[in-house]
């Protein structure tokens, strides 16, 4: 079957759907998908695209068996769980409009809302938006990409989303669009250059069908210039020693999302006190290399 997918990826148009160019070969096969890595720009991803009918259809599913925990659903709307997305965004811009991009149940909408900016968020997963607005806050399930808004916008957002995209560029520019002179964008995606990506490679959980689109620390802040945007900071985080050795025992075996769902809430347990200290201060020491499992970076809109 990945035999087939590969040979059918390379008879089709090939290309790195962030830089475009056809200068591409296939680095390895997880699973059903063939992962192929860009000369030019370094990006890794996930070839053929899916539909976009599929997708719709997979992060619905996700959505309903994943915010089904209880305890998942609290930790999600907790201000601790967006600790270092806040910091960041406090770090840029003081206060303004807000439009959070993949928002999920609406928990960094919660924590910027509480902070004075006038936040809401956008999301396709109706199971999820559900959640978020049984708790008053103003977010919307819909496209991006197609969905009307009343007013541009002083902070765009999108965490942990454009790993899942099809065509990520399409979203970074229409945020642009969205964005006022000035206006800063915020966004975050694994780390393909992590610690635990150099330690376990194409063992890591979050390498598979879900992430279409695997950029460095740096790879993925010269993409953001791309668009116009002066980068502010760029930052990694996330490290987890214990799904580490898990993921390097399982083999490589995706994670299903109830699974995940009671390891996330489990770690949040253990995240407060001298444990939680102790593991931001290994975070801080990773950041020295950009080597956090994940990377955050923010970028502010030129002048047009």
């Amino acid at each position: 079957m990945i035999a087939v997918a590969a040979a059918a990826a390379e008879r089709s148009v090939l290309k790195c759907p962030c830089c475009e160019s056809d200068k591409v070969k296939r680095a390895f096969e997880k699973g059903e998908s063939g992962f192929y890595s860009c000369h030019k720009c370094r990006l890794t991803f996930v070839w053929p695209r899916p539909e976009d009918a599929a997708l719709v259809g997979h992060y619905e599913d996700y959505g309903r068996r994943y915010y089904s925990s209880e305890g998942l659903k609290g930790y999600l709307l907790s201000v601790n769980h967006y600790r270092r997305e806040i910091e960041l965004l406090s770090r840029t811009l003081q206060t303004g409009t807000l439009l959070d991009v993949g928002c999920s149940v609406g928990g960094f909408v919660k924590a910027a809302g509480e902070l004075g900016y006038e936040a809401q968020g956008i999301d396709i997963s109706n199971a999820s938006v559900a959640v978020g607005q049984s708790a008053g806050l103003k977010i919307q399930s819909g496209d991006f990409l197609q969905t009307v808004f009343p007013h541009s916008f002083d902070v765009i957002a999108m965490w942990a989303t454009l790993e899942h995209l099809p065509e990520p560029s399409r979203y970074v520019q229409r945020a642009r669009e969205l964005l006022r002179p000035g206006g800063v964008f915020l966004a975050s995606v694994p780390n393909y250059a992590g610690i635990t990506q150099r330690l376990i490679g194409r063992k890591d959980r979050y390498v598979g069908s879900d992430h279409l689109n695997y950029w460095t620390a740096r790879g993925f802040a010269s993409y953001l210039q791309k668009f116009n945007l002066q980068i502010l900071e760029t930052l990694t985080f996330g490290f987890n020693p214990l799904t580490l050795v898990k993921d390097a025992m399982n083999r490589g075996q995706n994670c299903d999302c109830e699974q995940m769902a009671v390891e996330q809430t489990n770690s949040a347990s253990w995240k407060s006190g001298w444990i939680g200290r102790g593991h931001r201060v290994a975070e801080r020491v990773l950041n020295l290399g950009l080597l956090g499992d994940s990377v955050a970076v923010a970028g502010k809109l030129r002048g047009q």
